[in-house]
């Protein structure tokens, strides 16, 4: 099958399109006919060799998928070839075929593209869980997002406004902003020309924000400082390479709260709730609720560069390779 091909750990601009041996399935797995599959920072790790997870050349990056059911193992029930579904993998998602846990591999709505599903799912997935599970955000409450004009903070744009929360989004352009805005943000922070615990409390008349999502990690120590009472901050990720630090006197204070959210907590240990957080998220796409993510799509030869591009960020919204 073609794939995107990672021969030895490096740098995205050495991947290549060339072709893999058509994956096999298991037990308690499904074989997908991929049509769509998106591209992740999470990706540019796998081959950089910097995730927690091991991937051993040569392989495909890419760990979420959109298309068509061709084959089902042995104990698997409630899925059949020809449904259309979207799935997480541990990586080969940027291929033709594709094989999935049973457990990872969701129902698509008919009237949901591929190109949507694939590039909605671990972005959205994470953001509602980190909304929802995690923040336990209730409709009215105030919600900074950082890195409001990637994949996982747009998707908290969007999810945060749908489940009635007031967002002030953080972004570091105007075009960033502009697409914050567009997702369901009502509050735009500009972080390289303004002061963002300045700015946010400004946006929120003086009272700060209630719920803090953070994949980013760089502006960690300011973001805390804008909680009000109560206030939980959710560490989504560290794109921009900072490891944000909380004094436990700043949890004191003000009762706020800290926790983490890694999506392989949900997929180990928490399937069922992943699972609803799934069909939540689709069922709004569905139906308009939820604004889609900002899409730009490509080929499966232009996987290289879109990891790359990722790598440079260079990104406004989620790239996704058609298949």
């Amino acid at each position: 099958m073609r794939a995107v091909v990672c021969d030895e750990l490096g740098k995205p601009e050495n991947l290549r399109l060339g072709e893999l041996p058509d994956p096999a399935v298991g037990p308690g797995e499904v074989g997908i006919a991929v049509e769509a599959a998106g591209v992740s920072f999470a990706d540019v790790m796998f081959v950089q060799g910097k995730h927690q997870t091991e991937h051993v050349p040569p392989f495909a990056p890419g760990m979420e998928v959109a298309g068509r059911v061709v084959q089902v193992g042995s104990g698997v029930e409630g899925l059949r070839a020809g449904d259309a579904v979207a799935a997480l993998l541990y990586d080969g998602g940027h291929a033709e075929q594709a094989t999935a846990l049973a457990t990872e591999c969701f129902p698509v709505p008919e009237n949901l593209s591929a190109e949507v599903a694939a590039g909605a799912l671990s972005a959205y997935l994470t953001a509602h869980i980190c909304l929802t599970w995690e923040a336990r955000l209730e409709a009215g409450e105030r919600v900074l997002v950082l890195g409001a004009g990637s994949g996982v903070g747009l998707a908290a744009v969007a999810v945060a406004a749908a489940l009635g929360g007031e967002v002030v989004a953080a972004a570091s352009s105007a075009e960033k902003l502009a697409t914050a805005e567009a997702a369901g943000a009502k509050h735009l922070v500009n972080y390289r020309e303004q002061d963002l615990r300045e700015a946010t409390l400004a946006a929120t008349g003086g009272n700060g924000v209630d719920v803090v999502v953070d994949p980013v990690g760089a502006q960690g120590e300011q973001a805390f400082r804008t909680l009000d009472w109560g206030g939980r901050y959710v560490v989504a990720g560290f794109a921009g390479g900072a490891v944000p630090q909380f004094k436990g006197n700043h949890l004191l204070i003000k009762n706020r709260s800290a926790v983490g959210m890694v999506l392989m907590h949900y997929r180990e240990r928490q399937v069922e709730r992943m699972r609803q957080s799934v069909a939540e998220v689709f069922a709004m796409l569905a139906d308009g609720r939820l604004a889609p993510p900002a899409i730009e799509t490509g080929s499966l030869a232009d996987g290289p560069r879109f990891l790359q591009r990722v790598l440079d960020r260079d990104v406004v919204g989620k790239l996704v390779l058609r298949i």
